[in-house]
């Protein structure tokens, strides 16, 4: 353990010893005189002072004068106390009263823990010997006091230092604590210096002020909503007290009506005008302390109260936070035995403190879940638990009415008593600060002890309590010293070379090393520097500020950039120089301007300017050149900068220029824009003027411009020489392409030395120009049929530039027969560049032969005119027409379908036409052919061709697909004529009308009435006809056009004879030839009657004629009962017949159910096994037949099986021989001979196994025949079958699959109920048994 941690542990064991003295102690007493002290036990900080009262009891009979006096001898007190009563003498103290006095109990400002000791006070009669002395403790308190002492660096704290120094500095620490502690030292920048410059005073007075603790900003006004806790005992003014003892200029102010909940003070808080509400919009309060209700937070959340409680806390907070306040609520405390008015939420102090700290949680979790409120928990509640809980673990009891804990409550149990509110003002006070309330001082009347034990409580409820609540101080949830060089400038480095000091004794002082660097190019100003030093034990930081002035740095750019400007003699030119502040504060210079050298004399424009940080600015000034000033001829000027403020900051900076020649010139084009035509060649000249002061060559070049309509070339050298004030000419030829108009440019350039330049723009106006084109077919010719007409598109364009009035078209050259219609474009305006398109037609009679002529067409405008030559071709004409009888076909798969089409030649030749399908995608579904593919006629001759159509696939177009039929000339394959034809495919269907006559018979009965057949289709078809279900007489089939119906067809059905009452139906079907796949079924329902004969219901069958019944055993058989009729029957089986008394009978049915009931459908049998058992011991014969007692249609019937004869055996008797070939042998021989067999089997055993070869057999060999054995199956014999694992046989005559009846086990025999043949049933996988 370290040397600290052990100090540590003394240090509290001090004070436990301490407060566990006893409080008082009478050394000495008369029994007429009786002291008591109201303090018996004193503890004080260093420094402070405390009264207390002495009360003297007169317990004689006499009036007393008491002298008072402080033992000085015998059991002084401690040398750092000073004890003093207000005097030393009580007078007329009456029997049996008593009189106070004060005593002032001071203790110095050095004391430590090991000044605790005692005094004792001497209390005398002045006439008497009667005396008494009573003995008082006293103790220091333990005081954690940190003390950094800045006032030694620099100028009482200002330390002045330049950029890109770096000191280290001794800064001493103190304890003026009254313990041994150990500090963390560091460093932080303090913005706001308006405090320290108001008591700053340069070598004067000292500059240690009591400094506001660094939370102080920020909790320094506090307003509190709560009600009667918080009331009680003024808790906000103890808080104030407490906030203000710590050196913060604290103001609190509450709100604390009666019973009040958060919800009330919401409600408040949102009605405009209330208190509540004026005072949080006023914007004072940093932080607001919110309290509720002292039982709601424990409620259950469903509780109504618990969820305005709630609610109300999330707007409070809310609103708190709009008006830039944080939210602390404040938990409060279990009542002190729980609540009676709530005995299961709330059954002691315990249980109601974690209920309602879970409900403060819970108001600040949903606040945090619903706003971005600052949401904080002081725990006060914790703080009571912590007290009772410390009791309880020493052993005591804390609702002893003498505990601390017990204390803190009033007379009520609930509301805080004063030391209660004190407690609660301690945690909030931590809770707001981060600082320990131990050792504050305040104007509470209470024990000392108490007073540090309260304050301690609250010290290690928040500090070191629970990480489940967090505070405005903290940094990731614990107390942590600012860091090193917090919020310095860049560049700085501020920070403590050894930043701990330890084991520093009470009153004690080191040295520590603070190291301040400052960057070069800091800027000037004084920068803060907090020092903090932390109390690792006392939790308490405390903090001195020094002020580091950083000293200015001056540094000034200058820059001539204007060397370039011209500087010509005899001329006076404005530059400039760059001025720029290189150094680390802004600063005001003044200016001088002097001639070093050279022809030239200067003058600043301006004299002073101010530059901030990193700025510049240009200085102007004028320069005159001398007018004998040559070319090349140099000037140098001295630049001088002092600092406005300090005229010994000066920065000297010489620059030079050259004086410069005069070069100027100036150009000259033709006057105004040169008027020129298209495609004509323009002189110009373009003239350069020397202005300058020397003789001087200058070049021009054309400027290239291609999308210029004119060109531009020079006539004249490209270079010319001018003397100064002299001029010089160059010649130019300008050509303006065709189609050009207007104003148009361009742009030639004259250059001096290849350096200096100028640009003349040299305008042309290009006048207007009419022109007119016309253009015809490519191939120059209009060709036309004799007998038909034709036409050409002309194009006419205005290749000009100016706008044209068209007038009309003429034509020459026409033959006759021949027709002309030319275009009317008579006004029609045509704009430059546009053109415009019409159309020229002809028309040749029939009777014009083929010729070729020359045509001439002239169009004529309002000032120009365009010819156009065209070659006119006469031909004749080649040409067939096709007119088919319809355009449509209906083709089915069955015939072909046909259309005709005439093929009329309507040319001007006799011709030969080639006749084509054109089919495509019909291909695919259809087979398509002509009666010809090609006819020979004369002119306006006609004949007829055949299309055949017949449908080869399904899946065409239920909308048709189209074909061609072509007809071609041979004179002229280019001459076609087409026929469009459309394909549909057949469609098929029918639709079926039944009418019944009468739809009831007997079965063997017939049915009749009549039906009626629809085609649905598109095309002619036959429907095939038949019945389903019934044996029908109808018309096979019917012819039927499209959307046609048949007559109404007679039908007549047989029923059959074993068809089953009830309801029935049939089907009639009509089949399309065409599409085999058109079906269309219609239902008939029929009835047939219910017909049974009451002698022929029911078949009833057994498998054995006769049966032996064992004595006193039984024997089974089965029996099958079938019905006959054409309905449903039920009922049950019985046995009758004679000697059926002394027989036991059990049925069985199918299923192994114990039933003699059954229920069968027409047809259907049910096989039942039944069980006779012998009730008589005695011999006998039985004839028994099966009776069913049968219910069919409403009526009752009986059915009987033939008869079975049973003989039932009697008790046997034993045997007294053997009977063998019919002659009976007695018991004696018999016994002879069975003897005599043994004998004989025996030899022949021995025989056998000697003559026998004898073979090894194997392990192998053995398995083997187990396994055949296993796997063996013998042949079944005739009649015979195997019953599977479900009960289940197949008939050998039949095949029928049959359910075994219950009860019966293999081998056993049943009669087949489905072709009445008798089946021996033997075990699966078993040989047959019998």
């Amino acid at each position: 353990m370290s040397q600290l941690s052990i100090r540590t542990f003394v240090l509290v064991g001090m004070m436990l010893l301490a407060s566990a003295t006893p409080l008082a102690q009478l050394s000495k007493a008369d029994s007429e005189i009786e002291l008591d002290v109201d303090m018996p036990h004193m503890i004080l900080t260093p420094g402070e002072s405390m009264n207390l009262t002495l009360t003297i009891h007169n317990n004689g009979s006499s009036i007393e004068t008491y002298d008072v006096e402080i033992d000085s001898v015998v059991s002084p007190p401690p040398a750092a106390w000073t004890v003093t009563p207000t005097s030393n003498t009580v007078s007329n103290v009456l029997p049996t009263y008593n009189s106070t006095l004060t005593i002032v109990v001071q203790l110095g400002e050095t004391a430590t823990p090991s000044d605790n000791g005692m005094f004792t006070v001497i209390v005398s009669e002045s006439d008497g010997t009667a005396s008494s002395t009573i003995d008082v403790y006293v103790s220091v308190a333990i005081v954690y006091n940190p003390h950094l002492d800045a006032t030694g660096v620099g100028d009482q704290g200002l330390l002045a230092i330049d950029p890109g120094q770096s000191v280290d500095l001794s800064i001493p620490v103190s304890n003026f604590g009254s313990v041994t502690d150990s500090y963390l030292l560091s460093v932080g920048q303090e913005p706001d210096l308006t405090g320290w410059w108001a008591n700053y005073s340069s070598g004067g007075s000292s500059n240690t002020t009591t400094t506001p603790p660094a939370w102080s900003a920020s909790v320094s006004d506090v307003l509190t909503f709560g009600n009667s806790y918080t009331s009680a005992n003024g808790l906000s003014s103890m808080l104030e007290e407490l906030l203000r003892s710590a050196d913060s200029p604290s103001n609190t102010s509450d709100f604390t009506n009666g019973g009040w909940t958060i919800a009330d003070h919401w409600d408040d808080v949102n009605t405009s005008g209330s208190a509540q509400n004026l005072s949080l919009a006023s914007g004072v309060w940093d932080t607001v302390i919110v309290q509720d209700q002292s039982q709601i937070p424990g409620f259950l959340r469903t509780d109504p109260d618990w969820l305005a409680s709630k609610n109300g806390s999330v707007h409070l907070a809310d609103r708190i936070d709009s008006e830039g306040a944080a939210m602390m609520l404040m938990m409060t405390w279990g009542r002190r035995n729980g609540d009676a008015q709530n005995p299961i939420l709330y059954s002691n102090f315990t249980v109601m403190q974690g209920r309602l700290e879970q409900g403060y949680i819970d108001y600040r979790d949903n606040i945090s879940q619903e706003t971005s409120a600052e949401i904080y928990i002081a725990p006060v509640g914790l703080a009571f638990k912590h007290i009772h809980d410390s009791i309880a673990a020493s052993g005591g009891n804390p609702l002893s009415p003498t505990s601390t804990f017990y204390g803190l409550y009033s007379a009520d149990g609930s509301h805080p008593s004063t030391s209660g509110s004190y407690l609660a003002a301690c945690v909030l006070f931590a809770a707001l600060t981060g600082d320990s309330p131990v050792g504050l001082t305040d104007n509470t009347t209470m024990d000392a002890t108490l007073r540090l034990t309260l304050q301690q409580a609250a010290a290690e409820v928040v500090l070191n309590g629970s990480s489940e609540y967090t505070y405005p101080w903290e940094s990731s949830g614990t107390i942590q010293p600012m860091s090193q060089h917090s919020s310095f400038p860049a560049g700085w480095e501020v920070r403590w070379l050894d930043d701990q000091i330890e084991n520093l004794s009470a009153n004690g002082q080191e040295t520590a090393t603070l190291r301040i660097t400052i960057p070069s190019d800091a800027s000037p100003g004084a920068t803060g520097v907090r020092l903090y030093s932390g109390s690792l034990f006392g939790n308490l930081t405390t903090s001195t500020l020094m002020v580091v002035d950083v000293q200015p740095d001056y540094d000034l750019q200058v820059d001539f950039l204007n060397a370039g400007d011209a500087f010509l003699p005899g001329e006076q030119t404005n530059s400039s120089v760059r001025l720029t502040n290189t150094g680390t504060t802004d600063a005001s210079y003044e200016y001088t301007l002097t001639v070093l050298s050279g022809p030239c004399t200067a003058a600043l424009l301006t004299y002073a300017s101010s530059l901030v940080v990193d700025a510049s600015d240009d200085l102007a000034f004028s320069a005159d050149i001398g007018s004998a000033a040559n070319v090349g001829d140099v000037c140098s000027l001295r630049l001088t900068s002092t600092l406005a403020s300090d005229v010994s900051v000066s920065f000297v900076r010489d620059f030079s220029f050259e004086v410069d020649r005069d070069i100027n010139f100036t150009l000259q084009g033709p006057n105004g824009a040169v008027v020129m035509d298209p495609e004509m060649e323009t002189m110009l000249e373009v003239r350069v003027f020397n202005t300058g002061s020397e003789t001087e060559t200058f070049s021009l070049q054309i400027n290239s411009n291609a999308s210029s309509p004119v060109s531009l070339m020079l006539e004249s050298a490209s270079s010319v020489s001018v003397a100064a004030d002299a001029s010089a000419v160059w010649t130019l030829k300008a050509v303006a392409s065709e189609g050009s108009l207007g104003l148009l440019e361009r742009v030639v350039t004259v250059t001096h030395d290849s350096i200096i330049s100028q640009n003349l723009t040299l305008e042309f106006d290009v006048q207007e120009q009419a022109s007119l084109s016309l253009r015809g077919p490519l191939d120059g010719r209009i060709v036309v049929q004799s007998g038909n007409e034709a036409s050409v598109m002309l194009t006419i364009e205005n290749d000009g530039t100016s706008n044209i009035t068209l007038d009309t078209f003429t034509i020459a050259g026409l033959p006759g027969g021949v027709n002309a219609l030319l275009p009317d474009v008579d006004g029609y305006l045509i704009e430059a560049g546009a053109t415009y398109n019409v159309s020229f037609n002809v028309s040749a009679s029939a009777a014009t032969s083929a010729r070729t002529d020359a045509l001439s067409l002239q169009l004529l405008s309002d000032s120009t005119s365009a010819l156009l030559s065209i070659e006119l071709q006469v031909v004749d004409r080649s040409l067939a027409q096709l007119s088919p009888n319809t355009n449509q076909i209906i083709a089915g798969p069955s015939v072909a379908s046909d259309i005709t089409i005439e093929v009329t030649n309507i040319g001007t030749l006799q011709d030969t036409f080639l006749l084509s399908i054109g089919a495509g995608e019909t291909s695919n579904y259809f087979e398509l052919s002509l009666s010809k593919t090609s006819v020979n006629l004369g002119v306006g001759q006609s004949e007829t061709v055949v299309l055949s159509v017949r449908e080869t696939s399904t899946g065409a177009s239920s909308s048709g697909l189209p074909i061609n039929i072509a007809a071609t000339s041979t004179l002229d394959p280019a001459s076609t004529d087409v026929a469009l034809i459309t394909l549909l495919p057949m469609t098929a269907g029918s639709d079926l009308f039944v009418y019944e006559n009468d739809a009831t018979s007997e079965a063997g009965g017939t049915i009749d009435g009549t039906l009626k057949v629809t085609n649905t289709g598109n095309s002619v078809d036959i429907f095939t006809l038949s019945s389903i279900g019934l044996d029908c007489d109808i018309e096979s089939s019917v012819l039927l056009q499209p959307g046609a119906s048949s007559s109404e067809l007679p039908w007549n059905c047989e029923i059959p004879t074993n068809a089953l009452a009830g309801t029935n139906a049939f089907s009639f079907r009509s089949v399309s030839n065409a599409r085999s796949n058109a079906i269309q079924n219609e239902v008939v329902v029929y009835t047939v009657d219910a017909t049974w004969n009451s002698s022929s219901v029911a078949a009833i069958s057994m498998d054995d004629e006769a049966l032996r019944i064992p004595y006193l055993g039984g024997s089974s058989t089965t029996v099958t009962i079938t019905n006959l009729a054409n309905i449903a029957i039920s009922g049950k089986l019985t046995m009758v017949g004679v000697g059926d008394g002394v027989l036991d009978i059990r049925w069985n049915n199918s299923l192994g159910e114990v039933t003699d009931a059954f229920a069968l459908e027409p047809g259907a049998s049910e096989i039942f096994v039944v069980r006779l058992n012998a009730l008589t011991m005695e011999s006998t014969d039985v004839e028994l037949r099966v009776r069913a007692l049968i219910q069919i249609d409403g009526s009752s019937v009986d059915a009987e099986s033939s008869s079975i004869e049973i003989d039932v055996l009697g008790e046997p008797k034993p045997p007294q021989g053997i009977e063998l070939l019919g002659v009976e042998i007695g018991k004696q021989t018999t016994l002879q001979l069975i003897a005599a067999g043994y004998v004989l089997f025996a030899l022949a055993l021995l025989v056998l196994r000697f003559r026998t070869p004898r073979i090894p057999a194997t392990e192998s060999d053995d398995e083997e025949d187990e396994e055949e054995e296993e796997t063996k199956q013998y042949a079944l014999g005739p009649n015979e079958c195997r019953m599977d694992t479900n009960r289940r046989i197949s008939c050998p005559s039949c095949d029928a699959r049959l359910a075994v009846p219950g009860g019966n086990e293999p081998p056993f025999r049943f009669t087949c109920p489905t072709c009445d043949s008798s089946i021996r049933v033997v075990e699966y996988g078993s040989a047959p048994k019998f």
